[in-house]
């Protein structure tokens, strides 16, 4: 209420009220009463006013007044308070903003300006070329155009992406409805083509086509086609190792790339005034192989036409230098080119020299008898009572053909590759010397090549033998190992009984040239070398002998020490072997006097199976082949001379039927006929 509503009020109240005249029902009488002047009332004839207010009414209209003033004052004041809050509030937001732009993501959103504004292009480096020992290619890269194209910026710009497919379709051999899809795509990059001839990029640039581009792109291409094509190895599209040492030294060829930054607008347009920054590529390391590529395709070769000649699934091969551990030759056949590389069986591309693994049989003899003549628990010139077979627990375990009971010397029991002989010397030398053995040769245990799925064998520690172990492993079963282990293990003999590494890297080669040798292990003495030159003659007389499995192993002109391997392959998910499959291997080295090569053959399921007659004449090829790539010279001279004529220190002498080729092919011919031509003694056999 207002102060004008209380007078109001007020002045009702004190309104005259009427005077009331007695009713006749009363009674009385009227009397009419003296006139006589009156007085008239105070104030009369003036305006009456509002009468004041009383003192409570005042208190309370002037609180009223108050408190209606504070309650308008306290409205102005939230609102105030409310704005001010709201602007703090906004302040301190966008301070935060501010901040975390300018200083806690800085980095972040520079790069988001950058990826905005600028493009990057990556520049490949060289990859470096991979190269026999004598520098010959084996892989290398040229240079190739790449065709790329913006399609959003095709798309802003409203250019047809049919007249572009079909001014492209003929360089680039591909049909306009597939550029098309590629030109339409909701993308700001995408390859038309890739490591193309370098004319078809000039071609294209030459038309000038809006958001078209072309890259120079290096191409891996490989000039030995399918020589060394599984140690080689192959690159991808993208130039990365996928395969073998391709694969194993990727970081090393690859290089480093570079990068090529252009300044755009914002709808992709490339600025041309503007500066372009180029950070060079880095050219990746050429990778010099221990590989001798004229050994190389002569051994391929050679496999190829034994694995025909023989009916067999494929075949192996490693040529080494037994005092350096280098490979100059690993070849596994079947074999793919590496531009076939994706397309191409497991089995084909697979090398299989370090990657496959398999009984290695009678070559493991060598082994048992080094280690039993090391320890001293036979002579090398001890006797042994053989029989044709030997019981082992619930096994029994025979040469390969029937004989009669004999006295054989350690040297006749080796020669004639006798099983039992060769249990009765391991039983001597005992499991746990035995175990010691086998992997100081190298089986059981990596090689170091450290090349990409290459296996380390299989060989069961001692403590999990049974009884029937050590007999088996003695003769070769019971253990697997790789190509490259069997070559190891007697490049020991060959090397004075030091065990060398084998390596097939010499060393890269830096984009200026520099040549950094590859680190080497550290070589092992196994046997001693007294032990070493022993075994050795045995083996010569494996091969020369006239009860030897391996006569088919010689190399005229040269000494020759091996030793045969006949294996049958166990059955796949079940214990046991197959009764038709078998693996035939020798291995060997040569000069004997001063052997400077070692050759191991394996051959997958040849026919026939023992390796006496087709794995040795594979060797004797290859290893002829190698010694005269080496240069090493023969033992006896190679020129005809009239018989009794010195010829330094060497008399001519008239030849024999076995030093004739004719004489020497119809005997083997003969010995082919009878499986016993491995010797009377046999090469692997067991049953149980």
């Amino acid at each position: 209420m207002t102060s004008g509503t209380i007078t109001r009020t007020r002045r009702s109240r004190t309104t005259t009220r009427p005077t009331t005249s007695p009713t006749p029902t009363q009674g009385a009488r009227t009397v009419t009463a003296p006139s006589s002047p009156r007085r008239p009332p105070a104030g009369a004839g003036r305006p009456r006013g509002p009468r004041p207010p009383s003192l409570a009414a005042g208190l309370l209209i002037a609180t009223h007044d108050a408190l209606a003033r504070a309650l308008q004052r306290a409205k102005c004041s939230r609102r105030l308070f409310t704005l001010l809050l709201i602007y703090v509030l906004l302040t301190l937001l966008m301070g935060w903003r501010l901040v975390t732009v300018q200083i806690v993501a800085a980095e972040d959103y520079s790069e988001l300006a950058r990826r905005q504004t600028q493009r990057e292009v990556d520049l490949p480096a060289t990859r470096g070329a991979l190269t026999d020992r004598e520098g010959d290619p084996l892989a290398m890269s040229l240079s190739a155009a790449t065709i790329f194209a913006n399609p959003r910026l095709l798309a802003e710009n409203d250019i047809d992406p049919y007249v572009l497919a079909s001014r492209l379709s003929e360089p680039l051999g591909r049909s306009v409805v597939d550029l098309v899809e590629d030109l339409t795509a909701d993308r700001e990059f995408v390859f038309l083509g890739r490591q193309l001839p370098r004319a078809v990029g000039e071609e294209i640039t030459a038309m000038e086509l809006a958001g078209i581009g072309v890259l120079e792109e290096p191409n891996r291409v490989y000039p030995a086609d399918r020589i060394a094509s599984q140690v080689v190895g192959w690159a991808g599209v993208d130039n990365s190792g996928l395969a073998g040492i391709e694969l194993q030294y990727d970081e090393a060829l690859a290089g480093v790339a570079g990068t090529l930054r252009l300044e755009r607008a914002p709808g992709g347009l490339e600025i041309t005034a503007a500066p372009r920054e180029v950070v060079p590529a880095t050219a990746g390391a050429d990778i010099r192989l221990t590989i001798d590529r004229e050994v190389q395709f002569a051994t391929e070769e050679i496999l190829v036409e034994a694995v025909e000649t023989y009916d067999a699934i494929g075949g192996s091969a490693v040529v080494l230098d037994p005092r350096t551990g280098e490979i100059l030759a690993m070849a596994s056949v079947p074999s793919v080119a590496p531009t076939a590389f994706a397309d191409s069986e497991p089995y084909a591309r697979r090398n299989r020299a370090v990657t496959d693994v398999f009984e290695p049989g009678s070559v493991n003899k060598v082994i048992t008898i080094a280690g039993a003549i090391e320890d001293g628990v036979i002579g090398a010139d001890q006797s042994f009572e053989v029989a044709d077979r030997i019981a082992i627990g619930p096994e029994v375990f025979n040469d390969s053909s029937g004989h009669a009971t004999s006295w054989w010397s350690v040297n006749d029991i080796i020669a004639r590759s006798s099983n039992v002989g060769t249990i009765k010397i391991a039983q001597a030398l005992g499991e746990e010397r035995l175990y010691h053995y086998v992997t100081e040769f190298g089986l059981g245990r990596p090689t170091g090549l450290d090349f990409p799925g290459e296996s380390n064998g299989l060989l069961a520690e001692v403590d999990d033998w049974s009884i029937s172990s050590l007999p088996t492993i003695a003769i070769g079963q019971g253990v697997s190992a790789t190509l490259v282990q069997v070559a190891q293990a007697f490049g020991v003999i060959a090397n004075d009984g030091t065990y060398v590494p084998p390596s097939l890297v010499q060393g890269t080669v830096g984009p200026d040239g520099a040549f950094t040798p590859a680190a080497t292990a550290e070589p092992r003495q196994v046997v001693s070398a007294e032990t070493a030159e022993t075994v050795a003659q045995m083996l010569v007389d494996v091969v020369e002998s006239d009860v030897g499995t391996g006569s088919r192993a010689a190399v005229r002109g040269y000494s020759v020490g091996g030793k045969t391997g006949t294996a049958q392959k166990p059955l796949e998910g079940a214990r046991g072997y197959r009764e038709d499959a078998w693996i035939a291997t020798f291995a060997g080295f040569a000069p004997v006097e001063d052997p400077q090569v070692v050759v191991a053959v394996m051959l997958d399921e040849p026919t026939p199976h023992y390796g006496g007659l087709s794995a040795a004449p594979t060797f004797s090829r290859i290893m002829e082949f190698a010694l005269r790539d080496q240069r090493i010279p023969p033992h006896t001279p190679q020129i005809p001379l009239p018989v009794g004529q010195r010829l330094g220190n060497t008399f001519a002498t008239a030849p024999t039927p076995t030093e004739t080729a004719s004489d020497t092919a119809s005997d083997r011919e003969i010995n082919e006929e009878s499986p016993e031509a491995e010797s009377s003694g046999g090469d692997d056999g067991a049953e149980g």
